[in-house]
């Protein structure tokens, strides 16, 4: 029996019991050696010695090692001592989505919306690496107390080409969030995910979960014939259709990716829409179905605020999707014009305050603008000059990065960067990029630096 004051791998004293459930429980603890506080995972005695478990176990831990984002919880350390296995990670100061809703029911759509986005960004990080998380809902999304979104408990993840991972021959995953492929007892994939996140988005939405059944296959066995209930408020639109699409019956009807469901969580809510009163429940829901609007109508007004609000998606001579941000500068042409947040600086723009971002994530071509952070707080880029958009835009590559580009890679040089930084011998080292941000009304392409190693904390970059 674990007890506060014990010590696991003679190096991560346990302070205090943060939960537990069938498999295990987790602790708080502190790594005595790197001093940090760490979250500490324990498989029970009680299920130890069975093979599944065990390996499930063990999955978790080289499943999350393979993944490096900010919002999928790391992985520290792993070990087996005193017959225990324990895996190691990182300590998320905050509560679980599902706290959260636990104590104020419902979450108004367009911070619903803001936390689906990070979630989803995540999740595509986790399916780049070729995994299948395969039980996401809300009690496994953490939430940090600067709002940031953290996806944890890879207990059930899959590699897309490894062999079905079964508990005697049962299906993995909790009832109330599988996808009606995993009910089937189908192969969950990528699309799987993004379903189960789309009900996530349903309940902080409803207020209430969208399956209700006398028994947990009862409530599984829902969505292979209908969609979720109906929700009892009226949505705004864009948010309404980008929800629908995601909890779509069939994978190949919903959002081709967990990245394109990110992007529409964020666009759905960059134009204000009037919230409508209150409406009573529908008498019976159409299949696969969120209330009011039909989806033809719905999907092409998300279409319209997702164009206005970023970009156009285009493809390239290789069929590849590739998106081109319009310039903000285009219109500007031949008057006196600063960038909102910026002061000419030379031959570019320096930003008036610090500003500091998220990760840079782009999928499919399909850039996705980082999000704003504290420098006070960690992050992990910070702008330290700016150039305008040329006209008709910039395409994202992979292939042609905007850093290696003739004029940019001038604009965003290591001299350049040396000249605005108030700390020259410690940025000296840091990695450089370019990237399309938009800041109030004006989309500019931000040279922006990391430091070696990830995160950083507070402002290098000196000011005008």
């Amino acid at each position: 029996m674990l007890q506060a004051g014990g010590r696991l791998g003679n190096r991560y004293l346990l302070q205090q019991r943060l939960g537990a459930g069938g498999m295990g429980e987790v602790w708080l603890a502190v790594d005595e050696v790197l001093r940090r506080t760490v979250a500490v995972k324990v498989m029970l005695p009680t299920v130890a010695d069975d093979p599944d478990f065990a390996r499930r176990f063990e999955s978790e831990a080289t499943s999350m090692a393979r993944i490096n984002h900010p919002a999928v919880a790391s992985i520290h350390d792993f070990g087996r001592d005193q017959g225990i296995h324990y895996l190691v990670m990182e300590f998320v100061d905050g509560e679980s989505l599902a706290q959260r809703l636990a104590r104020e029911g419902r979450i108004a759509p367009e911070e619903t919306m803001r936390l689906i986005e990070q979630a989803a960004i995540g999740l595509q990080a986790v399916h780049d690496e070729g995994l299948v998380h395969r039980d996401i809902k809300p009690a496994n999304l953490l939430v940090r107390r600067n709002g940031s979104v953290v996806i944890t408990d890879f207990g059930i993840a899959r590699h897309e080409a490894a062999s079905r991972l079964t508990v005697s021959g049962a299906i993995l995953g909790t009832p109330t969030y599988l996808s009606p492929e995993q009910v089937r007892g189908e192969p969950a994939g990528a699309h799987s995910d993004v379903y189960s996140l789309g009900l996530v988005a349903y309940e902080c939405l409803a207020g209430e979960k969208p399956f209700v059944g006398d028994s947990p296959y009862a409530v599984a066995l829902q969505r292979l014939q209908d969609g979720p209930r109906t929700i009892k408020v009226n949505l705004p639109v864009p948010v309404q259709a980008a929800v629908e699409r995601a909890l779509a019956i069939e994978p190949r009807d919903r959002w081709p990716s967990a990245a394109a469901f990110g992007a529409a969580a964020r666009d759905s809510v960059l134009v204000a829409v009037p919230k409508p009163a209150l409406t009573p429940p529908a008498a019976k829901p159409a299949a696969n179905r969120l209330p009011v609007l039909p989806a033809a109508l719905s999907v092409a007004l998300l279409a319209i605020v997702g164009v206005l609000g970023w970009g156009l998606l285009s493809e390239n001579d290789k069929g590849e999707a590739t998106m081109q941000v319009p310039s903000t500068s285009a219109a500007k042409q031949g008057q006196e014009w600063e960038p909102q947040g910026f002061v000419a600086c030379g031959d570019a723009y320096c930003p008036v305050e610090p500003m500091c971002w998220g990760g840079l994530t782009a999928n499919s071509g399909v850039a996705v603008p980082p999000s704003p952070v504290d420098c006070a707080e960690p992050h992990y880029w910070e702008t330290f000059r700016a150039v305008a958009m040329p006209a008709g835009g910039v395409r994202i590559s992979d292939a042609d990065p905007l850093i290696e580009r003739s004029g940019l890679a001038e604009a965003c040089s290591a001299q350049a960067m040396a000249s605005r930084s108030s700390e020259p011998t410690k940025t000296r080292k840091w990695r450089r990029d370019v990237w399309p941000i938009p800041v109030g009304a004006d989309t500019m392409l931000h040279c922006v630096a990391s430091a070696p190693g990830g995160e950083s904390t507070g402002g290098y970059f000196r000011q005008p």
